[in-house]
């Protein structure tokens, strides 16, 4: 199937342009960006495809989902950025602090988190994929929320990869400023990706889990490691029995036994790895790591795509080694 990307020049786009090239069902017909070789992204508008990725800012995504829906409907079009994450334009100008460029969007495009909402993607035309956070949130959280194993008091302490920020020139960004260092930034309640969390939550719970959240800047390239502060009563080999059982049958969720997950064992794979450990009396701490730029996106873009076509859902996606 001829693949359209559109974004190649930043991150994720060439993360998909780079795993695509190993599909054995999808080739990439076109890409737009900056730079010699790459359409203007209005030009791969005119071009006709059976699939098409945004890896574009989300003002600019949302419209352009919105005209390949228009005229194609057929395609698939698998959206990287925000745009389509949260269910109401109330929700996303709260998180966003501005009007939905698209608000009839909202709604229709299933969140493409396989292990969680596989069957909405199967078939979906149009789909919303995570962002890197939320992945690496929601999938230790939400089997152990929703068989009431934790209480809905939950502190997450995460930390990301300068990737994660995207190719934007920033101060905060300059190597004389990451190297060598570690900072927080948009602590509280404060970054959009609590908004699609709660609104998850929420969908897949039944009741409003308030999150806080707080994201850290690395000095490494790429990865999230998340660590999870819950209430709970049972043992922490309860809490990993409950995620194993969810997720049997899931290739890229793996509940590892001994330490935390490393960065180093999920960089440049479609994984997420969790481990459960105890905390003080009545409460544990749930770890789990994955790469931002494939799991937290464009492999996880590929697996959507995998799953609403009928093809393998692993098809093109490299996986870690080990247990």
């Amino acid at each position: 199937m001829d693949v359209g990307v559109f974004g190649a020049t930043g991150y994720s786009g060439r993360e998909l342009v780079r795993l695509l090239a190993a599909h054995p069902e999808a080739k990439v017909r076109f890409t737009t960006g900056s730079g010699h070789g790459h359409l203007a992204h209005e030009a791969g508008l005119e071009r006709e495809a059976g699939a098409y990725f945004l890896a574009l800012p989300h003002e600019v995504a949302a419209s352009f989902a919105a005209r390949l829906q228009r005229a194609r409907p057929a395609a698939v079009v698998v959206d990287l950025s925000g745009a389509l994450r949260l269910p109401t334009a109330a929700a996303y100008r709260a998180w966003y602090g501005h009007e939905h460029p698209a608000p009839d969007l909202l709604g229709r495009a299933p969140y493409g988190l396989p292990e969680i909402y596989r069957d909405r993607i199967r078939g979906a035309r149009l789909i919303s994929n995570p962002g890197c956070y939320a992945t690496s949130v929601l999938l230790p959280l939400l089997p152990l929320l929703r068989e009431r194993l934790v209480e809905d008091d939950v502190v997450v302490d995460a930390k990301s990869g300068a990737t994660g920020a995207g190719r934007t020139l920033r101060e905060d960004l300059l190597f004389c400023e990451l190297a060598d260092n570690l900072s927080a930034y948009a602590p509280g309640r404060t970054h959009r990706h609590v908004g699609e969390m709660e609104a998850v939550l929420e969908d897949r719970v039944g009741r409003a889990v308030p999150l806080t959240f707080c994201p850290h800047l690395l000095p490494v390239k790429r990865g999230i490691l998340s660590a999870i502060y819950v209430k709970t009563g049972a043992a922490p080999g309860e809490l990993a029995g409950a995620l194993r059982a969810f997720y049997a049958g899931s290739p890229f969720v793996r509940v590892m036994e001994g330490g935390p997950p490393r960065l180093s064992e999920v960089v440049g794979t479609n994984d997420c790895r969790i481990s459960v450990h105890a905390g003080a009396p009545g409460r544990a701490v749930v770890f789990s790591a994955l790469d931002n730029l494939v799991k937290g996106a464009a492999g996880q873009a590929i697996q959507n795509l995998n799953l609403a076509l009928g093809w393998p859902e692993g098809a093109g996606l490299p996986g870690g080694e080990g247990p």
